[in-house]
């Protein structure tokens, strides 16, 4: 009995696959597969042909003599094991594009796009001559390598004349200054050698003056201990009637004045004392001292010193002040003179746009580079497949003239590319034959190394697949 194949009906027409849904779809790939199946299952167990006379018990013995028959006509047309081989191969072959059709129409795929990355454009802030260019378009540059030089000889210094003039005027003065400090501190050493000398003199005459005065009270204090008892003999002696009362008179008199010089003699030593410890304390109780006085030239010359070190503060300030300056001025005049053109960060070289010996300003771009950690591409698609995708899909990037597949994330989709006026309030009729089409942005993941000599495919174009 002859095997036949199951095959599509006319009632059930194959769709585009745009419009194919996706019940229609399974059960037309699963019938195509049935029937591939049964093809090969059919083909592998057809018995190839007997040859003839083969007896029925297979043997191989020749058949009996006897009267010549007419056979039936065969319904089963010998195949070779080729055949069956070639039945399975064409079998497996349709499983194959029955798999892959279905691959196509569960998976949303965009246009060609092409890959982009973020351009850094590299330049020198002064204007003068390319003196070197170190890179060329596909080399690899570290964070901070030396890609490039420019050299401005005819960069001036004025600025910088002018603040060496006036750092030797400070640096003179301060020099001076020094100079005038150290005479003022030898005349203020002097100066205090004689204070010291004449606070010593002035303690020793003080004290010797206390000393003639005690001595003067001692002698004071017996005058009047004898007038005291010279009294008391004269008034005894008047009492008696010896002596006359103006002899007692003048006995009492002298007592008193013996008692008023012995309390002038202790006022002068209590002043005299006082005198002594304002000398020590180095102050002056007996008359102002005049310009000449050792005391008030050391006040003089000490604030003099103090004047003098105020403004030789002042100048070491200014000093300090101007060579900041000047150091400013050189380091801003080397960088308008000569200028190192360093890498922002690792990236590759997209183009190099000057030359060595090229006069450039400080706003032209010496160099581009790519940042190949931060890539991505644009692309398009119809709107009816976004059902399939969304931010944070993942996608598959397949490269033109490449077989490097790269993987890509959905970051972004805008729709109404081309229909919608941003901010227009009035409506407008859509026309119908106007594609929609929505704008879907896919970053590169950096989990593959992107060769820097093929500018990490930057440029090339690529076919995007989403879904898994």
């Amino acid at each position: 009995m002859a095997h036949r194949s199951p095959s599509l009906t006319a009632a059930e027409p194959l769709q585009p696959a745009d419009h194919a849904p996706p019940e229609r779809l399974t059960i037309w790939v699963s019938r195509i597969g049935r029937s591939c199946l049964v093809c090969a299952v059919a083909g592998a167990s057809d018995p190839p042909a007997s040859e003839e006379g083969t007896g029925a018990g297979g043997s191989g013995a020749p058949p009996p003599p006897g009267p010549p028959s007419i056979s039936a006509p065969s319904s089963r047309i010998p195949r070779s094991g080729n055949a069956n081989l070639a039945i399975v191969l064409i079998a497996l072959g349709l499983l194959a594009t029955a798999a892959g059709i279905a691959v196509n129409f569960l998976s949303a795929r965009s246009r060609d796009a092409v890959i982009n990355a973020v351009p850094i454009h590299v330049s020198a802030p002064i204007e003068g001559v390319v003196e070197r260019i170190d890179v060329q378009p596909g080399s690899l540059v570290q964070a901070g390598a030396v890609i490039a030089r420019v050299r401005n000889p005819v960069a001036p210094r004025d600025a910088i004349k002018t603040l060496q003039t006036a750092l030797q005027t400070a640096t003179s003065r301060v020099t001076d200054l020094e100079e005038q400090e150290g005479l003022q501190q030898q005349r203020l050493t002097r100066l205090r050698s004689d204070r010291e000398q004449q606070l010593a003199l002035e303690s020793e005459r003080d004290r010797q003056e206390i000393r003639e005065t005690e001595a003067a009270l001692q002698r004071t204090g017996q005058a009047l201990a004898f007038a005291r008892r010279d009294a008391e003999r004269q008034r005894f002696l008047f009492e008696q009637g010896a002596v006359a009362g103006n002899v007692v008179d003048r006995a009492y008199t002298e007592v008193e004045q013996r008692q008023h010089e012995l309390d002038g003699l202790r006022s002068r030593r209590a002043a005299q004392n006082a005198v002594l410890r304002a000398s020590e304390g180095n102050l002056s109780l007996r008359h102002n001292r005049s310009g000449f006085d050792p005391s008030v030239r050391l006040q003089e010359e000490e604030l003099a010193l103090n004047r003098l070190q105020g403004d030789l503060r002042t100048e070491r300030r200014r000093v300090s002040g101007l060579r900041e300056q000047l150091a400013v001025a050189e380091q801003e005049w080397s960088e308008r003179h000569e200028w190192t053109v360093r890498s922002p960060r690792t990236a590759v070289v997209w183009d190099v746009l000057a030359q060595e010996g090229d006069r450039v300003n400080g706003l032209e771009p010496l160099l581009t580079l790519i940042d190949c950690e931060r890539r991505w591409l644009t692309t398009t698609m119809t709107e009816h497949d976004l059902n399939e995708i969304g931010v944070g899909s993942k996608a598959r990037v397949q490269l033109v003239g490449n077989r490097r597949r790269l993987r890509g994330e959905v970051v972004s989709i805008r729709s109404g590319i081309g229909r919608l006026q941003l901010g227009e309030e009035a409506i407008r009729p859509v026309p119908i034959n106007l594609a929609r089409e929505s704008e879907v942005r896919v970053r590169l993941l950096n989990d593959w190394p992107a060769p820097p000599e093929e500018f990490c495919y930057v440029g090339s174009s690529a076919r995007v697949v989403f879904g898994s």
